[in-house]
């Protein structure tokens, strides 16, 4: 039994290791050019594309100063993923539980986060976050059942590239002149707002990705050469380990992996996401479906070229259970299949 005196000690401990995160973001329009191909305006923060990622543990407490400096258009932030219990004023869809924030107006998102895992924030007005406005949003935990198991964390978002601006293409898109509701097809995709990324790594490391679909519209097939993958997490549930050579994630999921480097250090290894073309009713020649990053082990090595796959099957026989013995889904087995899981692990509006 716990005396009163050991109570308030216990409560005290745990504001003390709680701490107020704040961030202040200034939303104005920059120019980048991810694919290398089409410079164009993108919405950044602070100047700055691709736009910073948020983190934070659990229990603190996030403070977000938002400045709308766009000049032609109102915003909002959105932490999808969160599930915002007690502050879902804080949440972000526009005309659901706030007003967008004007041109030259301020807004302040204050919670706190009580959920561990990987998520990510973006603007929830119309059309937006394809044009930039999209970042990771990392909850860490002291507690987690992963804790020991890994040397370090690399966070990798994959997204689908326009050129055109989004609004404009909504116009389009949401109309009596694409009754079939024809996706936009993109130009390109990226790893971490980029093309040919480059991670280094060490031998006999093991690391987790933390691992973002922030596209558009485009699931992605997810794979790395020579290196299996060990999933723990999903959309901030953690689960048991499910090994899986490849992944297939939608937009707006998340996938935490452990990953084990090799000991052998002379040969680099490509990494790669290809875009579900099935998703699109007309795909130009054009398009490359596919973005390739490296896990470098020799700076000084080639980088070689990923092998072409001519068919894409990541539903193996393995499921996914959850660490804390409660079912993903509501009334569901732990044995889940998990091509059911990919589509019904969303977590709310995109």
């Amino acid at each position: 039994m716990f005396s009163l005196p050991s109570i308030i000690l216990l409560c005290f401990g745990m504001l003390a290791h709680a701490a107020t995160i704040t961030y202040d973001f200034n939303i104005t329009w920059v120019t980048a050019n991810p694919d290398g191909v089409f410079p164009r305006p993108v919405m950044g923060i602070n100047g700055q594309w691709p736009i910073p990622y948020m983190t934070a543990t659990v229990g603190d407490r996030i403070v977000v100063n938002v400045l709308n400096q766009l000049g032609n258009a109102s915003t909002s932030l959105h932490f999808h993923g969160l599930y915002m219990n007690g502050t879902n004023d804080m949440d972000g869809p526009v005309g659901v539980t706030q007003c967008g924030i004007p041109p030259g107006s301020m807004f302040t998102y204050n919670f706190t986060v009580d959920q561990p895992g990987t998520y990510w924030y973006h603007s929830h007005e119309p059309a937006q976050y394809p044009d930039g406005l999209r970042g990771p949003l990392i909850i860490t935990d002291p507690d987690s059942p992963y804790k020991g198991k890994y040397e370090e964390e690399i966070v990798l978002t994959i997204s689908d590239w326009y050129h055109a601006q989004f609004a404009d293409m909504l116009k389009t898109f949401i109309s009596v002149v694409n009754p079939t509701g024809a996706e936009p097809v993109p130009e390109a995709a990226l790893f971490n707002d980029t093309q040919n990324l480059t991670t280094p790594v060490d031998p006999g490391k093991t690391y987790m990705f933390r691992i973002i679909n922030m596209g558009a519209f485009a699931g992605q097939y997810f794979w790395i050469e020579g290196h299996a993958m060990q999933i723990v997490e999903v959309d901030g549930i953690y689960t048991e380990e499910a090994a899986a050579d490849m992944i297939y994630i939608t937009t707006a999921q998340r996938y935490s992996v452990l990953v084990t480097t090799k000991n052998d250090t002379t040969t680099n290894f490509a990494y790669v996401a290809s875009m579900d073309e099935d998703l699109f009713d007309k795909v130009p020649k054009s398009l490359n479906p596919n973005v390739t990053g490296w896990l470098v082990y020799d700076s000084t090595a080639d980088l070689p070229q990923p092998a072409l796959v001519d068919s894409f099957d990541p539903f193996d026989d393995f499921t996914l259970v959850p660490t804390d013995g409660e079912p993903l889904l509501p009334d569901s087995d732990y044995s889940v299949p998990l091509t059911v899981l990919m589509i019904n692990l969303g977590d709310g509006a995109n």
